[in-house]
């Protein structure tokens, strides 16, 4: 129990800077006889994918899978790694550097992709640091420019090998390093070794008790150079407190039992028996490849990752025909083919060749039946989902065909059903077409309900107008105010400013305005409307007196045509003889009209009325 007889303290923290996304990323695991360390700064600007995250993810992955500090190994994990981002780079080729550090508690060993950097500590002191796999890196080391220089050179981000190049991946692998209590480490992405120098960070050191305090020191050392702008930065510091003490017996038996090996190969003599060691060593390499591939392929599968399980069956496979194991290639082989149709099966999903997705799922099906180290469940609902995408379509298609035939309303249904079962399915293509479906179908629906009520509107004024012409003008109105409405609702505003002109128009005819009072009518009297001098009854122009208690001047004529109002019509007027004697006359009251005479002619009170009566 290496870790328990040890005391290495990790601290750590990873900023954004200025900016949303941090695209850096630091991990670690502990076990009881090694450990690793793994800092990865992306270089891609991918806004999905943390290349990052994904690589350093992947090293962790495959360390805890196979533990080792040898070199090989931890080429390995690089290396997987490395595939790992060129398997993922669908829409932009993914990019990262990358540090890793692996210790069995008494040595360490480390690999470089990149310019994320390694610093070791010893003493208060600067022991050494990784070198940067930079262009400006190489003309240190050509010396052709300064090595202080190194990191605000402008060369210092043209990197030679990364994580996901293109070209030949290189990475550097250090040979085994031992260790001493008390040595520190610190990892860092170039966000903070480009602002914070080695002087700074052993300054820092030489006032901390703990890793964190130390980070904490660096970063505000950092944040004082007040940049405008503060790119992504990620320090991780490990304190080897205390280191495994092993037993320095066992080295040198250890030691004896190789010089003996090396001391039997050379008697044995000749290249062919070390060329059989070669091909052993190969053999053996292969035959542990293999099972492990296999492992990591069973792995996959249990977390639905279709195409890296392809990828590990493959390669255990190759390992298999090294080691000329038959048995184990027939069965790798099997899960290839499984495996392969479901990817299949998926790809073509992804095209929308339903049919041919059916296809490649039933035969996976067929092929696991009775297996238990693939998730036929998993497989059943992914056939499931594809009949709904199916029939998705269908419906979809069925719409068409009424859209097409100027059944909107008929669509509309078909789309609405389809949609729903795409939103349930998480068909978001097939949801998003539908959508655009039901928008064409508004639109026309819409268009229609308007020539609709354009027509009815139409219709209305026509009615409105007929009306008019046959002076119903109360109809009139109303047409032309449910016309007016229609065509408000509707948005024609040319033709609403149209139907209120019709219908005040309307209006004055229904309700003419009062003529004005004519000028010879006395004041306090109502003006004459419709009456006419032929309505008059001839008696009361000749006959028609003042009231018998009214004395007239005797030289102001009586109105000769008094005219009764409009709203009292006055009686026929009927002639008295004249041997007949009249009634004694009532005193009218001053607002009411003069009365005509009645059939018996008054008697003169006087002869100055008999005068004025008779005056014209």
């Amino acid at each position: 129990m290496r870790k328990d007889n040890s005391e290495f303290i990790t601290g750590f923290l990873s900023e954004s800077g200025s900016f949303v996304r941090n695209k850096d990323y630091f991990a670690y695991a502990e076990l009881d006889d090694i450990a690793c360390w793994v800092i990865a700064r992306g270089l891609d600007n991918d806004q999905e994918v943390e290349s990052a995250e994904l690589a350093a993810k992947s090293v962790l992955g495959y360390f805890l899978q196979r533990p080792s500090i040898s070199r090989y190994r931890i080429r390995r994990y690089l290396q997987e790694a490395h595939r790992v981002l060129q398997a993922e780079s669908h829409r932009v080729r993914l990019k990262a550097s990358l540090t890793v550090i692996v210790t069995d508690y008494a040595r360490v060993r480390y690999g470089v992709a990149g310019n994320t950097r390694l610093y070791q500590f010893r003493n208060g002191r600067l022991q050494w640091q990784s070198k940067d796999q930079s262009l400006a890196q190489q003309m240190v080391d050509g010396e052709e420019i300064a090595e202080d220089s190194l990191d605000q050179h402008e060369e210092r981000h043209n990197l030679l090998s990364y994580l996901g190049t293109p070209n030949e991946f290189r990475p550097f692998i250090s040979k085994k390093l031992p260790l001493y209590d008390g040595d520190v480490f610190l990892l860092a992405t170039p966000g903070l070794w480009e602002k914070v120098n080695s002087a700074e960070m052993k300054d820092g050191l030489q006032e901390a008790t703990d890793p964190e305090t130390w980070i904490d020191t660096l970063e505000d050392v950092l944040l004082s150079k007040q940049e405008h702008v503060v790119q992504n930065y990620t320090a991780a510091a490990i304190f080897a407190n205390k280191i495994f003490k092993t037993d320095p017996q066992k080295k040198w038996r250890i030691i004896k039992r190789v010089a003996l090996i090396l001391l039997v190969l050379a008697l044995a003599g000749g290249g062919a028996l070390l060329f059989k060691m070669k091909e052993a060593e190969r053999i053996a390499d292969a035959a542990t490849g293999m099972f492990e591939h296999e492992t990591a392929g069973d792995a996959f599968i249990a977390e639905s990752d279709y195409p890296k399980a392809l990828k590990a069956y493959s390669e255990a496979r190759n390992a298999a025909n090294i080691v000329k194991n038959k048995i184990q290639a027939t069965l790798l082989a099997k899960k290839i083919r499984i495996t392969q149709l479901i990817v299949d099966g998926d790809t073509a999903v992804k095209d929308e060749q339903f049919a041919k997705a059916l296809d490649k799922y039933d035969k996976a099906l067929k092929e696991m039946k009775g297996r238990e180290d693939f998730n036929e469940p998993e497989i059943l609902e992914k056939k499931e989902k594809t009949q709904s995408y199916v029939l998705v379509m269908q419906w979809k298609k069925e719409g068409d065909l009424l859209f097409e035939a100027q059944d909107y309303a008929g669509a509309e249904a078909y789309y609405q059903k389809a949609r729903k079962l795409a939103l349930e399915t998480s068909f978001v293509t097939g949801e998003k077409e539908l959508r655009t479906k039901l928008d064409e179908v508004a639109s026309k629906k819409t268009g229609i309900d308007k020539e609709k009520k354009t027509l009815d509107g139409d219709k209305l004024e026509k009615q409105g107008d007929e009306s008019y012409a046959a002076q119903d003008f109360e109809g009139a109105i109303q047409s032309y105010t449910q016309a007016q409405e229609i065509y408000q609702e509707i948005g024609v505003l040319e033709k609403v400013l149209a139907m209120e002109r019709k219908v005040t128009k309307a209006e004055e005819k229904l309700n003419p305005p009062a003529d004005p009072p004519s000028a010879g009518a006395p004041a306090g009297q109502p003006s004459v409307q419709g009456t006419s001098a032929a309505s008059q009854p001839p008696a009361a122009q000749v006959n028609q007196t003042a009231p018998v208690n009214q004395t007239a001047p005797i030289n102001q004529a009586v109105p000769v045509n008094p005219v009764a109002p409009t709203y009292q019509p006055a009686p026929a007027p009927q002639v008295a003889p004249t041997n007949q004697a009249a009634p004694p006359a009532e005193t009218a009251p001053a607002t009411q009209p003069v009365q005509s005479p009645q059939a018996n002619p008054p008697a003169t009170a006087n002869p100055t009325q008999e005068e004025a009566a008779k005056t014209p």
